[in-house]
């Protein structure tokens, strides 16, 4: 089904906050995805896909942790939302030169829009790489060398690098799309983690629902 970018957002947001997130972090997460998919990229189905492997899981479990220059979480898989939200806190950092590397990531294609933000940000040339993708972010162009187009859908990626670019952008500038294409399953799975954000009915807000209600003053 096709789908505005608004709409993708949008529920995007609210399954992500449905999902455990802070409203802060969902609304982050709702411009990456929606990021993802006008880059005509399966945003959607990664972050349903990660929402149902972290439900339940606290943000302090799946939060990195940021000492060193390589992150990882406490427990299991490093969420992608979280060190989206590391990496921009440290935009100066990476633009600055540092490089890190992120251990054991949950659905990476989501980190994709993070590393365009701080480079935006910073005005820097940074790129993020894992087998079989490497992105560069230059000048507001992003370009994607894609060896291997399974590396776009993968689930977990034992590592996940990210700093200033090392070589000129290669591979193809990503284009722009208005409107994105969501699986039926997809949209299924995030309106149910986005119902959970929906305050439970109550007989006085059913009376004063929508509609003539109990009363009729037609």
């Amino acid at each position: 089904m096709s789908w505005s970018l608004n709409e993708i957002e949008a529920l995007a947001r609210k399954a992500a906050r449905g999902g455990g997130m802070d409203w802060g972090p969902a609304e982050e997460t709702g411009k990456a995805t929606r990021w993802l998919c006008a880059a005509g990229w399966p945003g959607a189905s990664a972050l349903a896909e990660l929402l149902l492997t972290q439900d339940g899981v606290t943000w302090e479990a799946v939060r990195p942790h940021t000492d060193t220059d390589t992150w990882a979480a406490r427990d299991g898989r490093l969420c992608p939302s979280a060190a989206g939200a590391a990496l921009l806190d440290r935009a100066d950092d990476l633009a600055s030169g540092r490089t890190v590397t992120l251990i054991n990531v949950a659905r990476p294609i989501l980190l994709i829009p993070y590393v365009a933000w701080a480079a935006r940000a910073t005005g820097a040339t940074l790129e993020i790489r894992w087998p079989g993708l490497r992105v560069t972010v230059a000048d507001g162009t992003c370009h994607a060398d894609i060896s291997d187009p399974t590396a776009l859908t993968v689930f977990r990626a034992d590592t996940v690098t990210i700093g200033p670019a090392q070589a000129t952008a290669t591979g193809h500038p990503v284009t722009r799309v208005y409107r994105g294409d969501i699986p039926a399953d997809t949209a299924q799975t995030l309106a149910a983690f986005a119902h959970r954000t929906y305050a439970p009915g109550t007989p006085q807000s059913r009376a004063a629902g929508a509609g003539a209600g109990l009363s009729d003053n037609d």
